[in-house]
């Protein structure tokens, strides 16, 4: 086998950033050639990166509620967007490299984007009080055929040192999450590249996307009437080579404590203890009313609101009087043979607040707290449905003919 050779660095990107005082550099492995890379790169639309689009708008919204910011479209392409916003094109060489430069008083809450009519007035610019942010994204090969790197780096120069002083301190506490937007932009190229490519059959790396489809948002489903007027309706799906009877198992024992687990993040979930990897049978009758416990030790939870058997499962959050704050809905469709799209959608009424926050930073901050936990919920029953070996239909029918009896 072939070694894959270190990601470089880049002499003309070291050469601009030469005294620059902080610095990022992050790189993924894609199955494709450096034009579908680039193609790939230019064509990105900020919602194909939904999680790290969240998390700059949050990041900005001060900016933008100031009208220091112009508002973005998820539909806007990312590079677009990025020299719309104010950077300066400092060198196209595609499909290898492309740099751009821009500068801000990135350290403070309100921030605007200085805007530069061209290379040498942005080479020029020394406001004191100003950092300016150089950025690479370059292809280079790995040494195996077929494979490239994807690098993207950061390099910060503050142009004072009181200004450097003080975007250390915001430094410190923005480098994780830029480096994890910065891995969910790449992760977005890469498979916007690679799903442009024709990659062989036996390829190691395989991409699951629980992104739902344009058709799959707009459907129906059943819990949409319980919340007429939803402030928000989260859509994701994902695909299981597994028949519906094999999936649904592993949702009807879903639930915090003595129930199987969520699935998704146990230490923050389920008192870290694991999720089940096993079929519990004692869990697989619940009945309209049961509570699927949100944490572990709690009395409080989603209740079950309406089973349709290896169809639907509809939870909901219920108010005082009984009413569904929150519906929660599973719905499990047979698209080819042996094959599952789970798809799930949670919709919030009109006086849900996430933590009494505002109904704009509740529609932010549950945004993202859903994907993440929703995706890792998605992939883990799918894992675990696709580990264990496939069941005969003449057995589930036995199942569920248990079920109605009971």
């Amino acid at each position: 086998m072939m070694h894959r050779s270190p990601a470089p660095p880049s002499p003309t990107f070291d050469a601009l950033t030469l005294d620059a005082q902080f610095r990022d550099r992050i790189a993924v492995v894609v199955a494709a050639s450096p034009e579908a890379i680039f193609e790939a790169l230019h064509e990105l639309t900020l919602q194909e990166m939904k999680l790290a689009w969240m998390l700059g708008e949050l990041r900005y919204l001060p900016s933008r509620m100031a009208g220091h910011m112009p508002p973005v479209h998820r539909r806007q392409r990312f590079l677009a967007t990025v020299i719309d916003s104010g950077a300066v094109v400092l060198l196209d060489d595609a499909p290898r490299e492309v740099i751009l430069g821009s500068a801000a008083q990135l350290h403070r809450v309100h921030q605007a984007a200085q805007r530069f009519t061209n290379r040498e007035a942005f080479d020029t610019f020394d406001d004191p009080e100003h950092e300016k942010l150089f950025m690479s994204v370059r292809v280079a090969p790995t040494g195996r055929p077929g494979e490239h790197w994807l690098i993207l780096e950061h390099a910060t120069r503050a142009l004072s040192p009181l200004a450097a002083r003080k975007f250390a301190l915001y430094w410190r506490a923005i480098k994780p999450m830029g480096a994890f937007v910065t891995w969910q932009l790449l992760r977005a190229i890469r498979r916007r590249a690679e799903s442009a490519t024709t990659v062989t059959l036996g390829s190691p790396r395989v991409w699951r996307s629980v992104r739902a489809n344009q058709a799959e948002r707009a459907q129906p489903l059943s819990g949409d009437e319980r919340i007429p007027s939803a402030i928000d309706t989260l859509t994701h799906a994902v695909a299981i080579r597994r028949p519906p009877r094999d999936v649904w198992p592993w949702l009807v024992q879903m639930g915090a404590g003595n129930r199987g687990g969520w699935y998704s993040y146990d230490w923050l979930d389920n008192g870290h203890r694991p999720s089940a990897t096993r079929i519990v049978p004692e869990l697989q009758h619940p009945t309209i009313g049961t509570i699927f416990p949100a944490l572990p030790s709690v009395s409080e939870g989603f209740t079950l609101l309406a089973i349709e058997p290896e169809r639907t499962l509809m939870l909901g959050w219920l108010a005082s009087d009984g009413t569904p704050e929150v519906t929660w809905t599973f719905v499990l469709n047979e698209v080819a043979p042996g094959t599952t799209r789970l798809l799930v959608r949670a919709r919030g009424g009109p006086g849900y607040r996430f933590h009494r926050l505002p109904l704009p930073l509740t529609r932010i901050v549950v945004r993202v707290v859903h994907f993440i936990m929703q995706r890792k919920q998605l992939l883990g029953i799918a894992r675990r449905a696709e580990g264990q070996p496939a069941s005969s239909p003449s057995a589930t029918t036995t199942s569920n003919e248990r079920q109605d009896a009971a």
